[in-house]
């Protein structure tokens, strides 16, 4: 079988486009200058001001400013590795009615994967499917990079893991976590099956 070449997608990029970018590779590359490195993130408030100013999403304005870190961050394999043992968080902070808890990380040999519990504090109200644009930020001697490593739950209580590396160490006293809000805009929405034909079970 040959191999055939990928075809033009089209693409309806123009100037207006093009002088809109290149303001922004000029702001970023300003900004990178100034950081020097280090990692500077706009305060809760700051964010909410700016979503009502600009008609957007406090989750998008985290995902944009999260990805202009440009600390080297180390390789974050595809997997986990094997698991070495595991590592009690049990860190826990309550806002708006929500539980959140650290639970635990599960130490692999190439980085850990931690564990985020989030639970509506009235177990009797029905209040719908959690949808959690929160990414986990941790802080330390170490450079930590993280990314989310899936989620599930219903009912008020969902649970998230994410992927840090390099791995935690085992004593957690000068290691801060926190969550930031976070969602990528182009990130396409997970893919639904609906069930509905009726099933029959047989016997034997």
């Amino acid at each position: 079988m040959g191999w055939a070449e990928f075809g033009r997608v089209k693409n309806e990029y123009n100037e207006t486009f093009k002088e809109i970018d290149e303001k922004l590779l000029q702001l970023i590359k300003k900004r990178k200058a100034h950081t020097k490195g280090k990692r500077f993130f706009p305060s809760a408030d700051l964010m909410e001001e700016w979503a009502k100013k600009y008609d957007m999403d406090v989750p998008e304005i985290g995902w944009f400013f999260n990805s202009l870190d440009d600390r080297s961050y180390p390789f974050i394999p595809d997997e986990p590795g094997e698991i070495l043992n595991v590592l009690p968080i049990m860190r826990k902070s309550t806002v708006d009615d929500f539980d959140y808890v650290l639970t635990h990380a599960m130490q692999h040999e190439n980085c850990s994967v931690v564990t985020l519990e989030i639970s509506y504090k009235d177990k009797d109200e029905n209040i719908g499917h959690l949808i959690p644009r929160l990414m986990l930020e941790v802080n330390g001697e170490a450079d930590y990079h993280v990314r989310r490593h899936g989620s599930r739950g219903g009912g008020g209580n969902t649970q998230m893991s994410f992927l840090v590396s390099p791995a935690l160490p085992e004593d957690l006293d000068q290691i801060n976590f926190a969550l930031i809000p976070y969602f990528i805009p182009m990130e396409n929405p997970p893919k639904e099956v609906v069930l509905d034909k009726e099933v029959f079970f047989t016997k034997g």
